[in-house]
């Protein structure tokens, strides 16, 4: 069984990573989230997220609601993830969410919008 804990390292913490991440990270959408991304600073370091629910999706209930669905589908689909990359997700717009619709749909969108980064640059 793999570690299924939701360390501080694996998380984007600090708000100018957010900002930097959603300005010029490549982004795909579905009808339930939208994920921007980025390569993270180590190659082989696990995937990392961070999520932005904005007050225009709910009340404090329904955002924190939102935030546990999608921290526990990346938890336990983090072998899924692209090694060193840094995940941004936030629902979509008008999007009614459900744990099991955030689970089907965040791997492949994750998926998608890693193949518009650029290749990595070996340093």
């Amino acid at each position: 069984m793999t570690d299924q804990s939701f360390p501080k390292s694996i998380r984007v913490t600090r708000g100018d990573d957010f900002s930097e991440i959603i300005r010029r990270g490549p982004y795909a959408a579905d009808d339930v989230v939208v994920v921007n991304v980025r390569w993270g600073k180590a190659a082989v370091a696990p995937a990392k997220l961070g999520i932005t629910i904005p007050k225009k999706t709910g009340n404090a209930v329904v955002r924190n609601r939102w935030k546990r669905w999608i921290r526990e589908s990346f938890r336990t689909q983090r072998d899924r993830m692209p090694l060193g990359t840094e995940i941004i997700v936030k629902p979509k717009r008008d999007a009614v969410g459900s744990y099991a619709a955030i689970r089907k749909s965040l791997p492949n969108t994750v998926a998608r919008a890693v193949k518009k980064l650029p290749p990595r640059v070996a340093c």
